[in-house]
């Protein structure tokens, strides 16, 4: 599995490089705001950053924009909101610091993990309540034939709520589906992810008629919209 790592500090890269060779993945770095990361081909992208700031958001979303390609963020503690905004613009998981090698891997495993096991390509297109979704391009297509691309976040939540059109399904069981792992903290993410998800598939993304909340449960897509 190959990763790349984008960062400005030299030494904060190569130390990130070293780890993840130890552990035997390809790395490539790139610390040269010249050389974009779209020279080469990833599995796993890694933005090691000091700070969330709005250059950094921008750059994420120019990045989202042109792949799918899972997206860690390690930087510096800071604001709740700023950390949201990058989970918004389309990073896939973030990681504070300092964080121990132990955590750092365990990141890394869980996005390499989900980029193994489900290639876009031999998942089967989904139509569901008038929608289409096409897990190579990660768009779904509405009904009035508008295309809406989703980053990987929204494609597995869409994807894990229309495989599971019907039925509800707890929240911890989304957030173990979608991210790969558990926790409280989390919660506050997926009301996030499912309210950028509505707002790109819903009529009216304040009276959802697609994705519903099932209070003190979890959510359900409903098919038959």
């Amino acid at each position: 599995m190959n990763i790349l790592i984008l960062g400005e500090n030299v030494k904060s890269v190569n130390v990130l490089s070293f780890i993840l060779r130890q552990e035997g993945y390809d790395v490539n770095t790139a610390v040269d705001k010249a050389q974009g990361w779209s020279d080469y081909l990833t599995d796993l992208l890694i933005l090691d950053e000091e700070a969330i700031d709005g250059g950094l958001l921008r750059r994420i979303e120019t990045i989202r924009g042109e792949t799918s390609v899972g997206m860690l963020l390690l930087a510096s503690p800071t604001s709740e909101s700023d950390v949201i905004g990058a989970y918004d613009l389309g990073i896939d998981d973030c990681l504070m610091k300092p964080y121990s090698v132990g955590i750092l891997l365990a990141h890394v495993n869980a996005q390499l993990r989900r980029a193994r096991s489900v290639p876009s390509a031999l998942v089967p297109n989904l139509s569901a309540a008038n929608l289409s979704l096409d897990p190579e391009r990660h768009t779904v297509i509405l009904p009035n034939a508008d295309s809406r691309q989703l980053t990987n976040l929204e494609f597995r939540l869409l994807y894990c709520l229309m495989v599971n059109r019907g039925h509800v399904l707890s929240t911890e069981t989304i957030i173990e589906k979608v991210w790969g792992y558990t926790g409280e903290g989390d919660r506050n993410l997926l009301k996030s992810l499912i309210s950028r998800l509505r707002a790109k598939i819903e009529i009216s993304p304040r009276e959802p008629k697609l994705i519903t909340t099932v209070p003190g449960v979890g959510y359900s897509f409903t098919a038959n919209e």
